[in-house]
């Protein structure tokens, strides 16, 4: 088979409502009800080639909304037999506490991100702007470690950043949020992460509750489902439990926190 393996990796969980995480969801006349939301990251193999998208963080040493610690990410990434010095590429997807607070293991990897990702956050940093927000000095001093060493590519537009793995700057829930294309082996998909947390925002296109541009979380959706419907990808949302539902778990010890998307 040719293309990446992509499996997501299951680190943390919390259940929540679709009032509390979709805007304006009264307005849709939609009876409430509950959402599995897992915290993730998404490992992609080829051969010897590694590529992370995103990493997680340790849920343990903050409480921000609730979450539930389900695996350290050194711990899956052990099960997976993955040694973070061996990965090439992370991309980032956004600087969200979630997604970037293992970044500082991956010290070999270049690390891909958005342009306007870097400016807003680093801004903010600078600013001494970062209080209440979903950033932290902390974490973001491993991308400018990154930075430093020459390791930090910056994107301002659909850009192929390795065979097989491209990315598009589409904003809206964060100002840099990329999507990222993956030709995996049973074909393209479209991996959302926090550009469409849950089918219900795919399906129907509903923004979620946090943003920095609600018309661009709303055109990021649209060309969510372009992509798909031009490309015949499958669209893999960043935080639902129904995907664990849609795609088998992967075999052997990491088989209650991975899953094979393709």
């Amino acid at each position: 088979m040719t293309g990446f393996e992509v499996v997501q990796v299951r680190y943390g969980e919390r259940v929540t409502r679709k009032s509390a995480v979709l805007h304006e969801y009264a307005s849709y006349g939609q009876p409430d009800g509950d959402l599995q939301m897992d915290y993730n990251f998404w490992v992609l193999r080829d051969g010897s080639r590694i590529v992370l998208l995103d990493t997680g963080y340790d849920i343990t040493e903050r409480d921000w909304l609730g979450e539930q610690p389900v695996i350290s990410t050194p711990d899956a990434l052990r099960l997976l037999d993955v040694d973070p010095l061996d990965v090439s590429t992370v991309v980032t997807s956004h600087f969200h506490y979630d997604h970037i607070g293992h970044l500082g293991l991956f010290a070999n990897a270049e690390v891909v991100s958005g342009v306007a990702e870097h400016e807003y956050w680093f801004g903010k940093w600078h600013r001494g702007e970062l209080d209440g927000e979903f950033a932290t000095a902390g974490h973001l001093e491993a991308v400018w470690r990154a930075e430093k060493e020459g390791r930090l590519r910056l994107v301002t537009k659909e850009t192929e950043v390795a065979p097989g793995l491209t990315v598009i700057p589409v904003g809206g829930h964060s100002p840099g949020e990329l999507l990222t294309i993956v030709e995996s082996r049973s074909g393209p998909l479209v991996m959302a992460a926090d550009a469409a947390h849950f089918y219900e925002q795919i399906e129907n296109e509903w923004p979620f509750f946090a943003f920095t541009d609600l018309d661009e979380m709303r055109r990021a959706l649209a060309l969510i489902n372009r992509l798909s419907a031009e490309r015949n990808a499958t669209v893999i949302p960043g935080h639902d439990g129904r995907v664990r539902d849609r795609f088998p778990a992967l075999g052997g010890p990491a088989a209650a926190v991975a899953t094979v998307l393709g």
